[in-house]
């Protein structure tokens, strides 16, 4: 029964949508006159992307819910996608982003009726199927605004991605996911799908979704809407920013006992989620905020408390712009659920299983990945490695090696025991894209300890630099030094020449053994050189103590010559203390 209704709904939505009018204007979108509703479920497996993935752009609607200010934010990285209700509509949109700064170049129009500016709720759910393909889960809005609920099969059709029909009722607002299936609601879409089971829910979003991890948990907020974005959020696979209310707060309890739920579940990397705090005691809408690629846009309210929450983001999020701005924001309405971001379609995909900590090996640490980009070109091998390093030390790389399969493998070679190590890994393909993985890369890799083994020191702080103390400049000079390594790595050299330029490090050289190079000052002047070293491990030495140089100007280096020469032949003497 579930199943011919099903199929009757979809025909209405295919009925309906083929007697609305919807264009694009200045559009790079290739335009599909068929539309395509699946009547299947997506081909298996499905992953559905997370907020924190890469963006090719942000769904809002006119009239807005969001900032000039805003939008202009938007437009600088993504696509902005405005839906409007008339191609007149359309040109005054259009006269206002451009006497509001926004970049008309990233600006593009979906005209399609519409009820409400809440994207978030009603916006297509994006997914990549089994076919390596992108598509969009279309839900059943839990709103009676039925152009608001044509949207999505809209979308689809003017970006010619097909669109599957999940017979189910639902808001993006009551949905976060981490991109590895597993996903969160609250219990809201169990009391509006009457019509199923628990475990029916669970598998109708297994098949439209990849989702086999649901997490459907009551609304610690008691609040009328029940929206998971009113009170949490994924920030990566394994961290979810959930509020912080004081404990005088009528929902203390209850917001207390969802952390401690989540606190006891495991992420898909299969350990403990990292739970960050974000502190609302005046119902700040904070964690209602927008991850868009490396920026994170955070509703604020002029409290006291807006600083201190774009701490919390800035703190659990390195490497992340996190811009602030005011806006109508409500507790349970604010920028999350006016904007929906629009997933790349053609992204560089990296998915892997970070290393926990590990007992000491001489042989290394395998790193085992899985890259695939979805635009179809070839992966630029020269630039797709694993970068590692020790605590304190520099950043090394490893090639990738292929395994087939779009599976890939490195090993982070032998760095010692008890030491930390941290890692990223850097993809880039022939369409221009480049990803990392944790997605922000180096500012904030993955990182595991080794326990045991030998322990891996620094080299000792090297001698003194050797060499001339004086010269001119535009003159080679060589100068060397030496240090030794407790565990007898081999060991390279880096110099401060003084002049604010530095070497590249040089080497490797047996412990103990002297290495030289050489410089040339190009101006006068006095010189504090000095060098440092590390080992084959990336451990780094303190700078050596610094030899002064100095390279004065000629007439300094020969006072009787220019004595003379002022005494016998002033004039003369002049003109070359000039040229000098």
């Amino acid at each position: 029964m579930k199943k011919k209704l099903s199929i009757i709904l979809t025909f209405l939505v295919i009925i309906t949508i083929s007697s609305s009018y919807i264009s694009v204007a200045k559009t790079s979108l290739n335009y599909n006159e068929n539309i395509f509703i699946s009547l299947q479920d997506p081909p298996m497996p499905v992953r559905q992307p997370a907020e924190f993935e890469p963006m090719q752009g942000v769904l809002i609607r006119y009239p807005f819910g969001i900032s000039y200010s805003i939008i202009a934010e938007m437009s600088e990285d993504v696509e902005v996608v405005t839906i409007v209700a008339s191609s007149s509509e359309q040109s005054f949109v259009y006269n206002q982003y451009q006497s509001n700064g926004v970049n008309l170049d990233n600006c593009i129009f979906l005209i399609a009726s519409s009820d409400s500016y809440w994207t978030r709720d009603y916006g297509p759910w994006f997914i990549f199927n089994g076919d390596d393909e992108q598509g969009i889960v279309d839900f059943t809005y839990n709103r009676p605004r039925p152009n608001d609920n044509l949207i999505p099969s809209k979308f689809g059709l003017e970006y010619s991605i097909p669109v599957y029909a999940m017979n189910i009722e639902h808001t993006g607002g009551n949905y976060m996911t981490d991109g590895q299936g597993i996903s969160i609601s609250t219990d809201l879409v169990w009391s509006e799908n009457p019509g199923y089971t628990h475990s029916e829910i669970d598998q109708i979003m297994l098949d439209y979704c990849g989702i086999d991890t649901y997490h459907v948990v009551p609304d610690p907020n008691g609040e009328y809407i029940q929206h998971v974005d009113c009170w949490g959020k994924f920030l990566s696979p394994d961290t979810i920013l959930i509020r912080e209310v004081p404990s005088t707060h009528s929902q203390y309890d209850e917001i207390e006992s969802t952390v401690d739920y989540f606190e006891s579940q495991t992420n898909c990397y299969g350990t403990p989620y990292d739970i960050v705090r974000i502190y609302t005691p005046n119902n700040e809408p904070y964690s209602n905020s927008l991850i868009l690629n490396n920026k994170v846009l955070v509703p604020i309210t002029g409290s006291s408390w807006d600083d201190e929450a774009i701490d919390t983001y800035e703190s659990a999020m390195p490497g992340y712009e996190v811009l602030g701005f005011t806006g109508s924001w409500q507790s349970t309405d604010a920028l999350h659920c006016r904007a929906k971001g629009i997933v790349d379609r053609e992204m560089l995909y990296i998915e892997h299983i970070p290393l926990l900590d590990q007992q000491y090996s001489s042989d290394g640490y395998e790193v085992n990945v899985k890259i695939f980009p979805y635009s179809g070109e070839s992966l630029v091998n020269s630039d797709t490695k694993l970068y590692w390093k020790v605590e304190n030390g520099s950043w090394n790389s490893e090639a990738l090696n292929s395994l087939g399969n779009d599976d890939y493998s490195a090993v982070i070679p032998d760095v010692g025991g008890d030491v930390d190590v941290y890692y990223y890994i850097h993809a880039n393909d022939y369409s221009n894209r480049e990803e990392n993985h944790p997605y922000i890369g180096e500012l904030d890799p993955h990182v595991f300890s080794i326990i045991g083994g030998n322990q891996n020191n620094p080299p000792d702080k090297p001698e003194k630099p050797d060499g001339p103390t004086s010269g001119s400049p535009g003159s080679t000079y060589i100068y060397s030094t030496k240090t030794t390594d407790p565990n007898d790595d081999r060991v390279y050299y880096m110099w401060d020449w003084g002049d604010g330029t530095f070497s590249n490090w040089i080497g490797p050289f047996d412990s103990d053994n002297i290495a030289s190079t050489n410089y040339n000052w190009t101006e006068e002047g006095t010189f504090m050189i000095r060098v440092k070293a590390k080992d084959t491990y990336g451990a780094e030495s303190d700078w050596s103590d610094p030899l002064e140089v100095s390279m004065p100007k000629l007439k300094n280096q020969y006072p009787i010559f220019f004595n003379l020469l002022d005494r016998y032949f002033p004039y003369f003497s002049k003109i070359i203390k000039m040229i000098l």
